[in-house]
């Protein structure tokens, strides 16, 4: 059997996808930081909170080394353990799909649209909850559903 088809036969949820990896133990910190972002924004709505979270998924989408949650989880990380190593293109997809949630949350906010920006930074904070608790990647599983997809075109 070839290694393609027992990624195909496993949906991919173990199988490498590209060659970059990332730290989990890095990955669940700032998905600790986003929830509590995510949480600031929701009680108290402010330009300021949803700039950093756009600065940091606009990183953490394009420019990795540069975000500025993943260079303070780095150090708490690595006080933690061993890196726990994980394919980085599912997580770079989810961080591509904050970042879209955040820039829906900043022109909720700009146009007023207080409820909407709840709602939005609500399902964010969850997210990032899932991923911080018990390292469940929601937008990691909706690109290897993405990935399926694409596959049968």
């Amino acid at each position: 059997m070839v290694f393609g088809e027992a990624c195909e036969r496993e949906f991919m949820s173990s199988c490498p996808i590209s060659n970059e990896r990332v730290n989990e133990r890095v990955a669940r910190i700032v998905g600790a930081l986003v929830f509590v972002f995510a949480l600031l924004t929701i009680f108290r709505p402010q330009p300021l909170w949803l700039i950093l979270l756009l600065a940091d998924f606009t990183a953490r989408s394009f420019y990795r080394p540069w975000s500025p949650f993943a260079r303070l989880a780095r150090p708490l990380a690595e006080r933690l353990g061993e890196p726990q190593v994980v394919d980085a293109a599912p997580k770079i997809f989810a961080a591509r799909i904050g970042l879209g949630m955040t820039a829906a949350a900043l022109l909720a906010y700009a146009t007023h649209h207080i409820e909407l920006l709840r709602v939005v930074m609500a399902v964010m904070a969850l997210c990032a909850l899932l991923e911080a608790l018990w390292s469940y990647c929601v937008g990691c599983k909706m690109y290897t559903f993405y990935r399926r997809i694409v596959r049968w075109k």
